[in-house]
């Protein structure tokens, strides 16, 4: 099955400079996407079974979680310097 997308020239230009195989690319990316979405599927089943065995998480836990989770989402470069303060 074939499909068109829609990518701006400029990056399709530099893409094909880099020498990427475009729709390569494209396929890896939503390869990736569907395997994030489909852990992230299971990743919520499971908490909520977690939840309906142990009971809710405290408000404390849950807003650890959180800052947990947005540090490890942050760009490599911030959790370097953030690491190299706490050093």
């Amino acid at each position: 099955l074939a499909m068109n997308i829609a990518v701006p020239d400029d990056v399709v230009t530099e893409a094909r400079a880099a020498g990427l195989n475009v729709s390569r690319v494209a396929t890896a990316a939503l390869v990736e996407e569907l395997d994030r979405r489909s852990k992230s599927r299971a990743l919520d089943v499971y908490l909520a079974q977690l939840a309906d065995e142990l009971g809710p998480i405290s408000a404390e836990d849950e807003a650890a979680a959180v800052a947990w989770v947005d540090r490890m989402l942050a760009p490599a470069s911030r959790r370097a310097a953030r690491r190299r303060r706490s050093a």
